[in-house]
């Protein structure tokens, strides 16, 4: 914790000597807290993301999440879309860290995953480059060295939300349905045997697809696989099936609401059941969500990182 505490004091109290801005983030998937500081300058401000930014964080942005980050002084940025606390001067840094975890835990939806920290510098500049609305971590300054879809100056336009392409209608139930399922079942059997085979976290990821609609599946720290369910934060134009009664389907199996991913996330357990029953999960997940159109065969990508077979 000391470290960490030392680390926050060198970026957030300190002038850079090279000019930049120095800056910590405090993460719990998409979800984040950043604050800042500009040398020569005394004032510490404060952001927490917002919908602008990452249009799936309405999930996690309720209104007595949007109470409590008021209630830590937060206000919202016309500007940027994300909530933000100024400080002149700063708290000292034990108190300002523990305010940045806090923010996470009250005004967004807990994962249960660890918090993560990420620190170094930006352009020393009033509107840094931000991550491009739309983008994982939609809205945050762009640390240096990193290189996302970027948005310059001082207003953070919002995504476009086009559907222009319709929904089809779910495929008519199969003659041999029983079969058919019976089949789908065996190549997501595969498909997260393979996964959980892999030697490193995210080193395999399975795509499972029925048409238009997804389930990614990826190996996660030991001993455990990350499972994806698409959401129509991300493809709009399915909405009218992956609204909000199929997102309440979806967290009665655990599944969290999108907010620390894009989509709606699960973890299933390896050292918990066999493959087939892991399988049966992500079907049953798929039958939940997708409704009718998870009838239609299933479609495997494999993508694995060099060395992985």
């Amino acid at each position: 914790m000391e470290s960490i505490t030392q680390r926050v004091h060198a970026q957030l109290y300190v002038d850079d000597p090279a000019g930049r801005g120095g800056m910590v983030e405090f993460h719990d998937g998409y979800q984040f807290v950043q604050c800042r500081h500009l040398p020569q300058q005394t004032i510490v401000v404060c952001e927490a993301g917002g919908t602008r930014g990452q249009p799936w964080l309405r999930h996690a942005l309720t209104q007595e999440r949007l109470a409590a980050l008021k209630g830590m002084g937060f206000t919202a940025d016309r500007q940027t879309g994300n909530f933000i606390r100024r400080w002149d001067p700063a708290p000292e840094p034990k108190m300002l860290m523990a305010f940045m975890v806090h923010a996470l835990d009250v005004g967004y939806s807990p994962s249960g995953q660890e918090t993560e920290l990420q620190y170094g510098w930006f352009p020393a500049q009033a509107c840094p480059p931000r991550v491009a609305a739309g983008n994982a971590y939609g809205g945050a300054v762009i640390f240096d060295g990193t290189k996302p879809r970027a948005a310059q100056g001082c207003r953070l336009e919002p995504v476009e939300e086009r559907d222009d392409k319709p929904l089809a209608r779910p495929p008519a139930p199969p003659a041999d349905a029983s079969d058919a399922m019976s089949r789908q079942q065996q190549a997501i059997s595969a498909a997260v045997t393979w996964v959980a085979g892999g030697t490193g976290p995210e080193h395999r990821i399975a795509i499972l697809s029925w048409g238009d609609f997804y389930i990614q599946c990826m190996k996660a720290e030991d001993p455990s696989m990350q499972c994806e369910v698409v959401s129509a934060d991300v493809m709009p134009r399915l909405k009218r099936v992956l609204n909000a009664a199929a997102g309440r389907r979806l967290r009665k199996l655990g599944f969290l609401e999108p907010g620390y991913s894009m989509n709606y996330i699960g973890w299933f357990r390896l050292n918990d059941g066999k493959p087939e029953n892991w399988a049966w999960s992500t079907m049953r997940a798929a039958l939940t969500a997708f409704g009718g159109y998870a009838i239609q065969p299933v479609t495997v990508e494999r993508r694995s990182l060099k060395g992985e077979t």
